[in-house]
């Protein structure tokens, strides 16, 4: 029996996984992004924890020979495959069956994991018992730190959040720095964090059979949302910016075709009103829910019409090239 079967915040976990427990169990869910995922474990078989660990892959359907690539080049992996698209959180859940380790580490397919991050994010679980989870610094390729760690959504994330304009433009007004908590953070320090990306987040077994299942439902927000969840349980989340791993963000299959790309942000917007209605609203009849609703709405039709231009300016772009290659 499957996670598919239970509701998104129930767990009811595997009891015939073969093998003894173990510490780790790194879980990857993956969609058509075979050579990401291989740099992926490879990072971690160069930079793997001290203590014993598994790998699971939750090949999700992929088209690209990615679950042949995984049996050929790294078959101590434990690899389930869905015969279906079931998309991130099903497939995490499926694994969350599965897997034998005390601590569970969901990872993206499309990271690097540097040394010593497993083993200090380990460490920490271990010497603070209020964590329910905790998030490694992200950086981008070239270095830069990625904006992983945030405040829980509110409405003021739709005008002061990562996405915003007024972000992009001003990004350490005081505003924005409530929101997006790295900003003038000393970065040497673990702190408390409203949620952190679960792009790289490690979490107790305990927790997880506690809190459950991630949301199926979600795609974006669905790492604001365990994070939540984890806090109403009564545990922290924290940012331990001493551990290290390289997101490249979006590079993975799920951004690879055009009409997911325009789905995602219908899929953004969608995630955040499931979020607010599961979170925050307090009466379907208040004016705040009417302002958000129509706040969404105009965000959703402002951030489509930037998609679609954005779509078009490349696609131009590549046309003029092609001529002139052509010439």
């Amino acid at each position: 029996m499957t996670s598919e079967t239970f509701m998104p915040d129930r767990i009811c976990p595997s009891n015939d996984a073969p093998g003894p427990a173990i510490t780790l169990s790194v879980i990857i869910a993956t969609y058509n992004a075979r050579a990401l995922l291989a740099d992926c474990l490879q990072s971690i078989y160069a930079n793997p924890p001290s203590e014993s660990y598994e790998i699971i892959v939750v090949d999700d359907a992929s088209g690209d020979g990615t679950s042949e690539m995984v049996c050929s080049r790294f078959p101590e992996v434990r690899l389930l495959c869905n015969e279906v698209n079931r998309h991130y959180a099903r497939s995490n859940n499926r694994a969350f069956d599965q897997a034998r380790g005390d601590y569970f580490f969901l990872l993206n397919n499309d990271t690097v994991v540097l040394p010593q991050a497993l083993d200090r994010m380990l460490a920490f679980l271990r010497e603070h018992p209020d964590a329910g989870a905790v998030g490694s610094r992200l950086l981008n390729d070239d270095g830069t730190i990625q904006w992983s760690v945030k405040s829980l959504p509110n409405p003021g994330s739709a005008l002061f959040g990562s996405r915003s304009i007024i972000t992009r433009v001003f990004p350490t007004n005081r505003f924005s720095r409530k929101h997006l908590l790295h900003l003038e953070r000393d970065l040497t320090q673990p702190f408390v964090a409203g949620y952190v990306s679960s792009a790289s987040i490690m979490l107790p077994r305990k927790i997880v059979l506690e809190v459950g299942y991630l949301d199926r439902r979600l795609s974006y927000h669905v790492d604001a949302d365990y994070c939540k969840r984890i806090a109403d349980a009564g545990y922290q989340c924290y940012y331990l910016p001493t551990a290290t791993v390289v997101h490249l963000n979006h590079r993975g299959g799920t951004m690879a075709s055009l009409g997911r790309r325009v789905r995602s942000v219908l899929e953004f917007h969608l995630g955040s009103y499931i979020y607010y209605c599961k979170h925050i609203r307090q009466s379907k009849w208040s004016p705040l829910h009417i302002i958000v609703v129509v706040g969404l709405l105009c965000r959703f039709l402002a951030s489509l019409g930037l998609q679609i231009s954005a779509e078009l300016t490349v696609f131009a772009r590549s046309r003029l090239h092609s001529k002139r290659l052509a010439r």
